[in-house]
């Protein structure tokens, strides 16, 4: 597979989320996720793969899920700043689309739950609406259902931060957003080949993680928002490190448009890997740390 260099402005500023049984196939599994120039009006915007085009093809390879390799909701009252409260909202909701993809029915309400708490707690509500927990129960047999009603909260979620600029916070939890799908694809990947599928889906993250860190331009002055793009600076320098080919790209993208510019494919070495994985484990546990957990060295 290969990146694609492609012009992002697009009409819509979020693409549908639906799952892919039953999605239409004019609408990719991204989001369009717009920043914001000196005047508050959207500059550039930025195209993201939503956690269901990431797992998707981990479902394909892996068969099931893995509950253990969820962040733990019993953690959710133990963030209390909004820069962490939106970190984890991005962390929870994507471990709501993967519960929901791998029809993990006993965690999908749990994981809705603690979404809508947190989301309650930064201005989302609504996006999690009692409705569709409502629609979750009665439909915790159909796993198709729970897919579609999921990345719909999903997708509101990351609507109302666009329409209410709430740039600084969007930001945010896109951010926890990426490391914990990083974090969920890699775990799949138990025996290092630069052709497995998943790792080529890992290796065309580099792209994603580029607009994670040119969306984070626009909000300089927000400590939070600069401090984890340097977390993630720090990811990009290892994806920096790994060997590129270039090829010129023919013919449209698969939605028909033109595409400017070279393919480019990222070929990760097993060290890479390692360090890459290494790196995204560990601002993962930094990002899910309880904010009581005291960080001061014990004394003996």
């Amino acid at each position: 597979m290969h990146h694609r260099f492609v012009p992002i402005a697009l009409a819509g500023l979020l693409a549908s989320c639906s799952s892919p049984a039953e999605k239409p196939k004019d609408k990719p599994d991204t989001l369009v996720i717009g920043g914001y120039d000196a005047s508050g009006q959207t500059a550039n915007l930025y195209e993201m793969p939503t956690p269901n085009e990431l797992f998707q093809i981990v479902r394909e390879m892996s068969g099931e899920g893995q509950k253990r390799m969820m962040s733990p909701a019993k953690e959710v009252d133990r963030y209390v700043t909004t820069p962490k409260r939106a970190l984890n909202f991005g962390v929870y909701a994507t471990d709501l689309v993967y519960a929901s993809s791998y029809k993990i029915t006993s965690e999908v309400v749990r994981y809705y739950l603690t979404c809508k708490k947190l989301g309650d707690e930064l201005g989302l509500s609504g996006s999690f609406s009692d409705g569709d927990f409502t629609r979750l129960e009665r439909n915790l047999t159909h796993g198709d259902s729970l897919d579609v009603i999921s990345n719909d909260a999903y997708e509101r979620a990351y609507r109302k931060m666009q329409d209410d600029q709430m740039g600084p916070t969007l930001s945010m939890v896109v951010a926890g957003g990426w490391v914990e799908s990083m974090h969920l694809v890699m775990r799949q990947v138990l025996h290092f080949d630069p052709a497995d599928p998943l790792v080529v889906r890992v290796a065309e993250q580099k792209v994603s993680l580029d607009h994670l860190i040119d969306m984070r331009e626009a909000y300089k002055s927000d400590a939070s928002v600069t401090a984890m793009r340097d977390q993630l600076i720090k990811i990009r320098d290892i994806y920096d490190q790994f060997p590129v080919v270039r090829s010129e790209h023919k013919g449209a993208s698969p939605s028909g448009r033109q595409v400017l510019g070279d393919d480019i494919t990222i070929i990760l070495t097993p060290e890479g890997f390692d360090q890459l994985s290494s790196a995204v484990e560990a601002l993962r546990e930094q990002i899910i740390q309880p904010e009581d957990q005291s960080a001061a060295p014990s004394h003996s």
